[in-house]
């Protein structure tokens, strides 16, 4: 063989070798799972939720020609609004009314009324609401207050009102809609009681439940949630954090543990907290912060909103009772800085097992009895009693058992207080 030969078998051997390396570079695909990647987007501490499970009345009341009847059981509220999730609301007007004229709109007769525990901006409801309108108000409301008699136009009626702000936005929607919620809603007229109006001060009323609210009371082991995985969630890059004295911090953020009763404070002090935001960007920032890392545990709703100190909470609610505890162990609080989190306070536990299976059942004493000690304590100012309701105190049995116990709450001044406590002696 010549030399000239081998010369073209060794280039062509060479040519086929580079095509074939050249292949393989182009259709290998490299194994990155070592960097965890995927771990550092999707840190999910429970679940997500989406608004129309986070933000929801805590009460309905059916203000009927003979009376009023009402609940608050979950499954049933869910059930309603799923409802009004299938109408379409078309606004037309707004006006100021007297805090008289507000309240008789809001308990007239052959009217559904849905209360909301916090103001709820419109843009944040366009999600849960069908608005046949391109803009809707730049505003919020806590009432939505659906007239069930038959309107004109074969349209009725259906008001969002804010009382914080004695305005009423009137809207309408089709009236087929509303009969097929009238014969739904009788379906399950077991789940409404007899509910009293209750005069605080003024021309202003609280329905409250007749007699002797009859309510569970609740036993749960508890199973704690890592906190390693917080960590991971809240701080930008969790391989700079480092744990001194049962604290972890980079050096700016610092992640606290109350080991007693299992609740965690993150504080950023680096966040600008001194500015103003409104409801809707506040609320919006507040639900999706806590979607980021899946932190949605239990029964969390939204209660509360502080636009002073860029503040909102949702609590825990069980039977559709609210839940309440002095320690944090019932709450999700976030301040919201400029940018990011300022401070994060929540429980690191999930109520898992009921004991018994089967719960007691407890109870309470009238309305009118709640009330009565309020009038006669010298301490407390009826102008300031905001609400009264039903609701639950959890409390620690041990390490990893806690303990609903149905009470009587009232809202002073912007405070949750337990009606019966040391404050005003309601035995």
């Amino acid at each position: 063989m010549s030399l000239e030969k081998v010369k073209t078998i060794i280039l062509t051997l060479l040519v086929l070798l580079s095509l074939l390396l050249t292949w393989l570079i182009w259709n290998n695909q490299p194994n990155y799972d070592w960097l965890n990647l995927k771990d550092l987007d999707n840190i999910a501490i429970a679940k997500e939720k989406k608004v129309p499970g986070i933000i929801l009345p805590d009460k309905l009341l059916y203000h009927e020609d003979d009376g009023t009847t009402g609940t608050v059981h979950d499954g049933e509220i869910s059930r309603v609004m799923n409802l009004l999730r299938t109408w379409t609301f078309d606004m037309s007007s707004s006006r100021l009314l007297s805090k008289k004229d507000l309240y008789n709109l809001m308990h007239g007769k052959n009217r559904i009324e849905l209360d909301f525990p916090a103001p709820v901006p419109f843009s944040v409801y366009q999600s849960v609401l069908n608005f046949a309108n391109k803009k809707v108000p730049d505003a919020d409301f806590d009432h939505i207050v659906i007239e069930l008699n038959k309107g004109t136009k074969n349209l009725n009626h259906v008001y969002f009102i804010s009382t914080a702000s004695n305005k009423v936005y009137e809207a309408s929607t089709d009236q087929k809609s509303i009969q097929v919620f009238i014969s739904k809603l009788n379906d399950n007229k077991t789940l409404y009681k007899p509910y009293t109006a209750f005069a605080l001060s003024g021309p202003r009323r609280i329905y409250l439940p007749a007699g002797n609210p009859v309510v569970n009371q609740y036993k749960y082991a508890t199973t704690d949630i890592e906190i390693d995985k917080f960590k991971k969630a809240l701080f930008a890059d969790p391989n700079f954090v480092k744990k001194v004295a049962g604290e972890y911090t980079n050096g700016i953020s610092l992640l606290r543990t109350d080991e007693s009763n299992k609740v965690l404070t993150f504080v950023n002090p680096g966040e600008d907290i001194g500015y103003s935001s409104d409801p809707n960007h506040l609320l919006t920032r507040a639900i999706d912060f806590i979607n980021q890392h899946s932190g949605w545990t239990d029964q969390y709703q939204y209660f509360e909103i502080n636009e002073r100190e860029n503040e909102v909470t949702f609590r825990l609610f069980k039977d559709g009772y609210p839940v309440f505890n002095d320690d944090g162990m019932a709450e999700i609080r976030e301040y919201l800085g400029r940018t990011e989190i300022y401070k994060y306070v929540r429980p690191y536990f999930n109520l898992s097992l009921n004991l018994p299976l089967k719960p007691a059942v407890v109870k309470l004493p009238p309305a009118q009895d709640v009330i009565a000690s309020l009038q006669e304590n010298p301490s407390v100012q009826m102008n300031k009693v905001r609400d009264i309701a039903v609701g639950y105190r959890l409390q620690k049995d041990s390490d990893d058992i806690l303990s609903l116990q149905p009470a009587w709450y009232y809202c002073y001044d912007g405070i949750w207080k337990m009606a019966g406590g040391d404050e005003d002696g309601l035995e």
